[in-house]
């Protein structure tokens, strides 16, 4: 159970960048800090010092004389913890909290979006899953990871543009627009050194061409407008996979969310909704469940 001098932590990691939210228990903030990349999935090893960078980084900001991680009670939500070998191995991990609570990136970010009440909720970001809480029984759906999932994501319209430019450059696709400006963003100009960026490129590097395809798309051109009206295809039977039993609210979260949310069909529309609270917030939710 909780008492009235306990701190909570909130994680949420992802592929592209980790978060954490320092909160008393009456839900007040302390402070809030970010490290980079936290998929459990890719490097755990990596993952683990996000985590930890990004609570250290907290602590400090939240400025409270002697104040330790060891008096923390967390709860963690990272992208890659779906798959159970990569949890198991994490669970191993010895974390320096007074309490910590491991799930997914989407239990926490649903937790969030829906006050932990039932609902549904897709991230689109660097990568693309989706989770539904309904009757206390989850349903999740995606998050199968770059190399062979994440469709529709960030990650994957820059992957999709970089094989576009690729056919371009080998004549085998008309010279276009957007291959011009993917090539102007990555300071290319012959295949040889865009498939070198590539060589180790990790979902991050992708995901960080997503904007421009986006804004080419917003403005009409047609091969951008392809591949995000593939994108909004695929998050749209994502989303409707996961309305299931009576639920009547989703809410779609994730860096690219805004500018795809056009190109969504008008009764998904309908039935989005906002966020009622971060990942974060989230995730200090399932760690107080955890007390009680």
């Amino acid at each position: 159970m909780t008492n009235s001098t306990d701190i909570f932590l909130g994680i949420d990691g992802g592929g592209t960048k980790c978060k954490a939210r320092l909160e008393d228990v009456q839900g007040n903030l302390l402070a809030e800090a970010t490290s980079g990349p936290a998929n459990a999935a890719q490097h755990l090893i990596d993952s683990v010092a996000a985590v930890l960078e990004a609570s250290e980084k907290a602590i400090a900001n939240a400025n409270i004389k002697g104040l330790t991680l060891n008096q923390i009670h967390a709860g963690i939500g990272l992208a890659g913890i779906n798959i159970p070998q990569v949890k198991q191995t994490f669970l191993r991990q010895s974390l320096p909290f007074a309490s910590w609570h491991i799930t997914t990136d989407l239990h926490i970010a649903c937790l969030g979006a829906h006050s932990g009440q039932d609902g549904a909720i897709v991230i689109v970001g660097t990568g693309s899953s989706g989770i539904a809480i309904h009757n206390s029984q989850q349903l999740e759906v995606g998050g199968h990871g770059f190399v062979v999932g994440d469709k529709g994501s960030g990650a994957w319209l820059g992957k999709m543009a970089v094989s576009h430019c690729l056919e371009t450059l080998d004549g085998i696709t008309p010279n276009n627009l957007l291959c011009e400006h993917v090539l102007s963003l990555l300071n290319c100009d012959n295949p040889y050194d865009l498939v070198s960026l590539t060589l180790e490129a990790k979902p991050a590097f992708y995901a960080s061409i997503a904007p421009l395809i986006l804004q080419l798309a917003a403005s009409q051109q047609e091969d951008a407008l392809l591949l995000v009206n593939q994108a909004a295809t695929y998050i749209n039977k994502l989303c409707h996979r996961l309305l299931i039993g009576n639920l009547d609210r989703i809410s779609l979260i994730g860096g690219i969310t805004q500018p795809l949310m056009p190109y969504l069909d008008n009764q998904l529309q309908a039935i989005i909704r906002p966020a009622k609270a971060t990942p974060e917030q989230g995730a200090i939710l399932y760690a107080k469940t955890k007390l009680t």
